[in-house]
């Protein structure tokens, strides 16, 4: 997995966290750890940090671990069957993403944002949209490779698809317009997994599905035929159906 996409598996159930263990015990045959730290290489902890690290992320980025939620670095390491160290590990690299808070003294808390936070995010994704397709669209290959790509994730969204499924196949359709290994890209992911966890506010349902898919084939062909005022207006209308579904629910 890499920085950007959630684990396909589910994890546990956090909805009853509040001053309980942070992360339900890792499953049969899945322990975290299987010797003492001290005796582990650094390459071991390494990956234990990272496999912690992604535990706790995405337990966030699920929203099971509400907004304004303690964690405690001794909890977690009891349940998750490891030392403190790779779970310090984890918290620091979660601070630097900006979804846990931590003081002077230790104490660790998931960060939340305010309607006008996640309003604030939309409008820049909008604009770093914007950007990135007309980018995307002055590029040597578009028509040999990034259009035939664009095309094919683009079908990839179908209306029984299940939240996360759908959350998935709309991520790489955008991760292709906006370049896929480009800075644009990268930034458009942070701010789309900073705001998933705000995602149950405006889970589309069947109607709003069929718009984003329409909406998905007006910026393609506006992208296709390289009038970036057509491209503005598709994006503006894409991302702004969502974010007044936001206002609304909020």
């Amino acid at each position: 997995m890499n920085g950007s996409d959630l684990p396909p598996d589910e994890l546990p159930s956090l909805a009853a966290l509040v001053r309980t263990p942070v992360l339900g015990p890792p499953q049969a045959g899945d322990k975290l750890r299987s010797r003492p730290a001290k005796d582990q290489a650094p390459s071991d902890r390494k990956t234990l940090s990272h496999r912690v690290y992604e535990r706790i992320r995405n337990a966030i980025l699920h929203g099971e671990v509400p907004d304004g939620t303690e964690l405690n670095q001794v909890e977690l390491a009891s349940v998750l069957g490891v030392s403190r160290v790779p779970v310090r590990e984890a918290l620091l690299r979660l601070q630097a993403e900006q979804l846990v808070d931590m003081t002077p003294f230790q104490r660790v808390v998931v960060t939340s944002l305010s309607k006008t936070q996640v309003l604030e995010f939309y409008d820049i994704r909008q604009e770093l949209e914007v950007f990135g397709a007309l980018r995307t669209r002055a590029r040597d290959d578009f028509e040999t490779v990034v259009l035939p790509d664009a095309r094919e994730t683009a079908s990839l969204l179908g209306l029984d698809q299940s939240g996360e499924d759908w959350f998935q196949a709309d991520l790489e359709f955008h991760r292709v317009l906006n370049g896929r290994s480009s800075g644009t890209a990268a930034l458009v992911d942070q701010i789309r997994f900073r705001i998933y966890r705000y995602r149950h506010l405006h889970e589309p349902n069947l109607e709003r599905r069929e718009q984003v898919i329409a909406e998905h084939a007006g910026i393609l062909a506006a992208v296709e035929n390289g009038d970036p005022v057509a491209v503005r207006a598709a994006i503006e209308a894409h991302v702004g159906g969502t974010r007044a579904l936001i206002t609304r629910a909020f």
